[in-house]
């Protein structure tokens, strides 16, 4: 029952900040679980799938996820997948990653100051913006490299070009699920291990988490819900950003 509540809890908070998740599943599979490093990963992949297309499913029928941009997004984050990986072979993890923390931590203030300090001009998110793609391609980078699930990147991008916090999230989540389908498939093929009967009690959580927590915030008013949720949305970019750096 532990471990059902510990799949719910992380269900809702990515949802909430519009993560993928795998990285906090694969937490409790290797601290709580003692489960191997080689097996956590595809199970937290596998447990991800699922607990993120139950989360896009609620997300898309309360209308909170734009595809069209999500589409852009994939499509720049596939290449960035591959290179990724191949890079992987010769930058040294702890380099890599306080390049991305440091990316993260700009976007995080570009993110927190748009929604805290400037000036509120009502505009309609660019669906065509470069920006966008930009994001999608580094998040495919963080997915190629490994340990990454490229969702920091991706809802500070959709935040950057002008989506409210809530379809950011929501719109995250898609592409996430889409991503975490490569990536499963892709260690399915290489015959990597899965502990398909430990995933499937996170999994439960996971699900669980990730439809409730839509429905509830659609109860609150959404103008002032995006108030609050933009600038933390900015403060946990920046919190992740920072964590990869130290």
């Amino acid at each position: 029952m532990l471990i059902i509540l510990y799949g719910f809890i992380i269900g809702c908070f990515v949802t909430l900040i519009g993560g993928g998740g795998a990285t906090f599943y694969l937490g409790v599979l290797t601290s709580s679980m003692a489960m191997s490093t080689e097996m956590a990963v595809p199970t937290s992949l596998f447990i991800a799938v699922f607990a993120l297309l139950s989360g896009f499913l609620t997300q898309l029928k309360l209308k909170n996820v734009e595809v069209r941009i999500g589409n852009r997004l994939i499509l720049a984050a596939i290449p960035g997948i591959l290179i990724g990986t191949y890079l992987s072979r010769f930058i040294p993890a702890h380099v890599y990653q306080r390049a991305v923390g440091i990316l993260l931590t700009v976007m995080g203030c570009i993110v927190l100051y748009k929604n805290v300090f400037a000036k509120k001009k009502k505009k309609e998110p660019s669906k065509n913006s470069k920006v966008a793609l930009i994001f999608g391609f580094i998040s495919g980078l963080m997915v190629g490299f490994g340990g990454l699930s490229g969702g920091s990147a991706t809802v500070a991008g959709l935040s950057i070009i002008g989506l409210p916090a809530v379809k950011a999230t929501g719109t995250t989540t898609y592409i996430l699920w889409v991503l975490a389908v490569v990536g499963l498939i892709s260690h399915l093929v290489a015959g990597s291990p899965i502990s398909w009967t430990a995933g499937l009690f996170l999994m439960i959580g996971g699900i669980i988490g990730s439809i409730l927590t839509p429905l509830v915030l659609r109860l609150f008013d959404q103008k002032k819900l995006n108030k609050f949720l933009s600038p933390l949305l900015g403060i946990v970019i920046i919190y992740f950003g920072l964590n990869l750096i130290f």
